[in-house]
């Protein structure tokens, strides 16, 4: 879809600078990331762009407690070749983003703009996983759970960063998706991260999502995995919780009754594969 209507294209160097653009164009001014959704659902009423390219954003750094500070505007090829934030997860980073969209998407698509588009995502539930949060810029700087941003109504803001907590030992998290075909959205997708110490499961994280929602915790699957050892007995259970609680839904791609059922599989192989990390000591 050509972007016809655009009339202004503003290039800003600082972060404080691309907000008062946004802030004071209201509606009409939007700010641009790889420009991957842009060109194909730029909202009528846009009427100016807002190019994050030379506001300082695209980097990979590590935080001041060991995690990961991820510029707004790194590609998913930029973290896809960082060594350490593909290995992250114990690999769960690294799968899933081998999975985004082509080597072409990957090229463009940033970090930041991901999480500000907020839907049809197999990069969300891994986040949602991993904890993750994301900064903001507002006139000041936050942070806030990536969970929280998500859920609420963002007035106008730049993400800066999305950054990742120090990794816990003893954790292990891996990905799993469904598509039609290897370039498609899901059909459902699901990260789960189990953290294990002295034999037991002393937290757990079971995101799952679909083409319509961008991954949501399902905690009565997370309760069947805590306070016991992980085994197979364990992931059948939460495998079973969440195939009863998911509540995806139907569309002309997939029945909600199908969908249902793949959360199962979804849960079930991610576990499985979790097992199988905290075995052999995961990346």
């Amino acid at each position: 879809m050509p972007l016809t209507q655009i009339e202004q294209y503003h290039r800003p160097t600082d972060v404080d600078a691309a907000w008062h653009l946004v802030r004071d164009g209201g509606g009409a001014a939007v700010l641009l990331g790889g420009g991957t959704d842009l060109v194909v659902r730029c909202p009528p009423a846009v009427t100016a762009l807002v190019d994050l390219s030379e506001v300082g954003l695209r980097y990979v750094e590590h935080s001041d407690d060991g995690g990961l500070r991820l510029g707004a505007m790194s590609t998913f090829t930029d973290l896809l070749e960082h060594p350490e934030v593909a290995a992250y997860g114990t690999g769960a980073v690294g799968e899933m983003l081998a999975q985004v969209g082509s080597v072409l998407h990957r090229n463009s698509a940033t970090i930041g703009g991901h999480v500000v588009r907020s839907r049809l995502s197999d990069v969300l539930p891994v986040l949602l996983a991993l904890d993750a949060t994301v900064a903001v810029y507002t006139g000041e700087h936050a942070e806030l759970p990536l969970a929280n941003y998500l859920e609420g109504e963002q007035g106008p803001h730049v993400v800066t960063e999305v950054r990742l907590p120090p990794p816990i030992p003893g954790a292990a998290a891996a990905f799993v998706r469904f598509t039609r075909t290897t370039f498609d959205h899901s059909i459902v997708n699901g990260c789960c991260r189990v953290d294990v110490a002295e034999g037991a499961v002393v937290a757990a994280r079971v995101v799952v999502g679909e083409s319509s929602t961008v991954g949501r915790r399902l905690s009565a699957a997370e309760d069947a995995l805590v306070g016991a050892p992980l085994t197979s007995e364990a992931v059948a259970a939460a495998a079973d919780a969440a195939r009863r609680t998911a509540d995806l839904h139907g569309d002309w791609i997939a029945s909600a009754a199908y969908r249902q059922h793949l959360a199962g599989v979804t849960v079930e192989r991610c576990l499985t594969t979790v097992i199988d990390r905290l075995q052999g000591g995961g990346a």
